[in-house]
């Protein structure tokens, strides 16, 4: 049975003061001495801000139960460190421009023809490598993409949407607006576009829990319910940064939506989910410092990150 959380907030690293100082070491010196810029950075986060130290240690304990604190200790910086170098990343495309990255998208077509049937399609991402830049190139399809997607007054100028030169070819549905946009997101899948939800944040919806790195984790249910509900297909997209400006774009169909035979709905349902979950988990354990959650998946309550 499907429950209910608190809308996560997305931690506030860096502030204002510290985006602009690294948006204009991008625009003068390049990403090179920005990722130099960040090595001075991420010890403030480790040795002083204790809560953001204390905010990776549930995930590195399920992903690294073996490991001793000291060990988790230096993980955790550079995990802080990787996680600077993807929000420098995001910059960059918005302030260098997208032509300096290297995009691999070997499933590029086979999502291409998916989403052209024009019976709408879900796109469910995750907090994985390059996401949010890997989201800004999913409008390749030439189809309208609407994004569920908070952006939030703190972290505005943050995010690559906010730098994009052509931000208008985004459209963004707030979780917090009427029925969390649930009404302009399925119009848009009856139309035949495509919806970007995120697959392991649920922003106040009903969640379901499933296994995930051995616990019970809450999942978010309702991009699940809208496919089998419309009759959209179901994709996740997972990112892995492979390196300076450059990443690696990996689709997973999920489930198609299509009504008739086989399994009924909340079968087909659990079955996505399953997957979803299972897909992330293969993702996290090849690339272990690459889903940045800063929150305790686990430990039910709020899902609020925190510095």
């Amino acid at each position: 049975m499907a429950e209910r959380q608190a809308a996560p907030r997305s931690p506030n690293y860096g502030g204002r003061l510290g985006y602009a100082i690294f948006h204009r070491t991008l625009r003068w010196f390049g990403v090179t001495p920005a990722y130099c810029l960040l090595a001075f950075v991420v010890p403030y986060y480790v040795l002083i801000r204790g809560r953001a130290r204390r905010s990776v240690r549930p995930y590195l304990k399920r992903r690294f139960p073996e490991r001793g604190a000291l060990w988790r200790f230096f993980a955790g910086a550079f995990y802080f460190y990787r996680f600077g170098q993807v929000l420098i990343d995001q910059s960059a495309m918005g302030i260098l421009g997208e032509e300096r990255f290297r995009v691999e998208f070997p499933s590029a077509r086979k999502f291409y023809r998916l989403a052209h049937r024009r019976r709408g399609v879900v796109l469910l991402g995750s907090h994985v490598g390059n996401w949010q830049t890997s989201m800004g190139k999913v409008d390749v399809l030439g189809l309208p993409v609407h994004f569920q997607f908070r952006l939030e007054r703190h972290t505005e100028g943050q995010h690559f949407f906010d730098m994009a030169k052509n931000k208008d070819r985004f459209r963004f549905v707030s979780p917090d607006g009427f029925m969390g946009g649930l009404i302009e997101l399925t119009n848009a899948l009856a139309a035949g576009e495509c919806v970007a939800m995120m697959g392991d944040r649920a922003y106040g919806a009903p969640v379901q829990p499933e296994v995930f790195l051995g616990a019970r984790a809450p999942f978010p249910i309702t991009p699940h319910h809208l496919a089998a509900s419309t009759g959209a297909d179901l994709v996740a997209l997972l990112t892995v940064r492979t390196g300076k400006l450059a990443f690696r774009m990996d689709c997973v169909r999920l489930a198609s939506g299509r009504p008739g035979g086989g399994p009924g709905k909340d079968e087909r349902i659990e079955l996505s989910l399953r997957r979803y979950v299972r897909s992330l988990e293969r993702h996290v354990e090849e690339s272990p410092f690459q889903w940045f959650n800063f929150f305790d998946f686990w430990g039910g309550g709020e899902q609020t990150p925190g510095p």
